[in-house]
């Protein structure tokens, strides 16, 4: 049975809130992890941070879209298209652009500066930076010269997304089709299907569209994000799905921490000999892409389903929390990238350096909400006039 009545389901905004928390700790990691590309890093790195930025970075982003597809669903079954088309637009394309005149040009700048390729002052870099004919930092420019989203190309995946499901409901009439072929699936078969697609994804785009979060280009991503985020739909739309993942949410938890063993062992070369074969044996590379693809919707689903069962309440800091999610995510990697800018000559150690990072980070964010929803006009171009994302 298509479920018609939604309520809030407090467990989402819960459990989207601590994702853009660990998103924040992530963004900070990613100035000193050693080996992974970053706008600017630290003269100090270390290679062990790997192993924990490993345990999330499969499906942190995943877990997002997911959400954002359960939402969806419940607008879509509450709104008219256009009325949803307008909230979204609201929410997800008038931030983007904003932000990526404003908000983001900061970050470049200070990439820019950092590796010793400009030097001028942020005002002058601004005015080559919104400009689409400026001859300025040349391999750093795409279709639109130097403007860039960074961090924010979330928004635009989102808002992609959104817009082609919604083309796709108002022109093909797949509705009922769509929710009958629904009502069929077990839970235990949208699993194999779910992770079985994925699968397919990884083993075929993976290595021939690297990721590039440029949206025109970046068709791997958009096999497993969109799929992501129309299966979050679907999940919405059947009860049963949701009390599946609450009840087998510790079978859920088992096999994500197998994964992430997995994963673990094969980075640190104890899977040496399998890792050997990967290339040449398909079988081999099979059997990564399913624990993989098992690995991915096993957090996903595992963090539903605990979310489900213990954190399904509302409370003020939640609300308030949901509130600012948005601006805090605009916000937060510019203020990281200014506080690691500000820092790095006074050579203080990872750990203090970092500490340092995070609170000069959700400092900025607290007090950047604060300003920002006591303005009308500065209130919408962070999105937030708009019902939940």
């Amino acid at each position: 049975m298509i479920e018609s009545n939604f309520s809030r389901q407090w467990y989402l905004d819960w459990v989207r809130v601590w994702a853009f928390a660990i998103l924040i700790l992530y963004h900070v990691g990613m100035y000193y992890v050693e080996g992974w590309a970053f706008h600017i890093k630290s003269a100090n790195t270390s290679v062990l941070l790997q192993d924990l930025m490993l345990l999330t970075n499969p499906w942190r982003m995943s877990l997002l879209f997911f959400i954002s597809g359960i939402v969806f669903a419940y607008c879509e079954r509450k709104m008219s298209t256009w009325t949803l088309f307008k909230a979204k637009f609201i929410r997800l394309f008038i931030p983007l652009i904003f932000s990526m005149y404003i908000v983001v040009a900061p970050q470049l700048y200070l990439e820019a500066s950092g590796k010793g390729l400009i030097d001028m002052t942020f005002i002058e870099f601004w005015f080559s930076y919104i400009n689409p004919n400026t001859v300025l930092l040349p391999e750093y420019q795409s279709i639109i010269g130097l403007l860039t989203w960074n961090h924010l190309w979330f928004l635009a995946y989102l808002w992609t997304y959104c817009v082609c499901l919604l083309l796709i409901f108002k022109l093909l009439p797949v509705h009922h089709f769509f929710h009958s072929c629904l009502t069929r699936l077990s839970p235990a078969f949208a699993f194999v299907l779910v992770v079985s697609f994925i699968f397919c994804v990884w083993f075929c785009l993976r290595a021939k569209y690297p990721s590039t979060h440029a949206l025109i280009d970046d068709w791997y991503n958009h096999g497993k994000y969109f799929f992501v985020f129309f299966s979050g739909y679907c999940f919405a739309l059947l009860p049963r799905f949701k009390a599946s993942v609450i009840a087998h949410r510790h079978i859920l938890l088992i096999l994500a921490l197998l994964g992430y063993s997995f994963i673990i062992m094969d980075k640190h070369g104890v899977l040496y000999g399998l890792a050997q074969l990967f290339d040449t044996s398909i079988w081999v590379k099979s059997l990564y892409g399913v624990i993989l693809s098992i690995n991915h919707w096993a957090w996903i689903l595992m963090l539903i389903g605990y979310g489900a069962r213990y954190l399904d309440k509302p409370s003020n800091k939640l609300a308030y929390a949901t509130g600012a999610i948005l601006p805090w995510y605009i916000l937060h990697q510019t203020l990281i990238m200014i506080a690691a800018a500000w820092l790095k000559p006074y050579g203080i150690s990872i750990i203090g350096e970092g500490i340092l990072i995070v609170l000069f980070t959700v400092m900025g964010c607290y007090v950047g909400y604060e300003i920002i929803k006591r303005s009308g006009p500065v209130k919408i171009l962070f999105g937030l006039p708009s019902l939940s994302n």
